[in-house]
């Protein structure tokens, strides 16, 4: 019995699916806080570019003069200021349009830099995401094989408990000394004590999975 559960765990590689791992790391893309930060730093540094583009029409200012119809400060009699009997060449509102050409000559350092800064962003979340990839995969191999690893260790308690049972019906019947039945029963002993490692090793590594998917395995679908 237990030669053939050993040919059956002897690859790992039929367990390993492909597909799940991908939806893993696709919730871990979604979960995992620095990878939001990460796309926060982005989409600032995008806005900071979209806003020194649009700095270029700063470099212009508008002002104005209000002057009411039929009010003139001048009076064309004596020259003296008054409110009546006057005339005033300019009435209404009257604009103009400045240009700063030290400004405008700084932009296009200053679009330069707010473009570095968002390849810059872009690059590291780039590299974040290849290393949370990374670490996706090898933590669900580590999982896997762990399970492997428990389903053997499993099976070989259960040739264990098969092997002591029968050992100590023979020594009940004086068949075999108590040295052989010892040593059967400490052997079981033996096989409890690496399946429950082997079952808080799994534990272990579905938690460090769980860490970087930000939910459960067991809500995964």
């Amino acid at each position: 019995m237990l030669q053939k559960s050993v040919s059956a765990q002897q690859s790992l590689l039929p367990d390993i699916s492909p597909a799940y791992l991908d939806k893993l790391i696709d919730i871990a893309k979604q979960n995992y806080p620095a990878v939001r930060a990460n796309q926060f730093k982005v989409e600032e540094a995008q806005a900071n570019v979209t806003k020194a583009n649009i700095s270029y029409l700063d470099v212009f200012s508008v002002s104005y003069i209000y002057q009411p119809n039929g009010f003139s400060g001048i009076n064309t009699n004596n020259g003296t200021t008054t409110g009546s009997s006057s005339y005033n060449y300019f009435n209404g509102i009257q604009a103009g349009i400045t240009f700063n050409l030290g400004a405008f000559f700084e932009k296009p350092s200053e679009v330069k830099v707010a473009k570095k800064e968002l390849a810059i962003a872009g690059d590291q979340q780039a590299e974040y995401l290849l290393t949370l990839i990374n670490n996706v995969k090898k933590r669900y191999y580590t999982y896997m094989q762990d399970i492997a690893n428990l389903k053997l260790i499993s099976q070989s308690t259960i040739d264990a408990q098969e092997v002591f049972a029968s050992e100590k019906h023979r020594f009940e019947k004086g068949e075999v000394t108590f040295e052989e039945y010892n040593r059967a029963q400490l052997s079981l002993t033996q096989s409890y004590q690496q399946k429950i490692l082997a079952e808080s090793t799994v534990l272990i590594a579905k938690a460090d999975l769980e860490e970087l998917l930000g939910e459960k395995l067991e809500d995964v679908r």
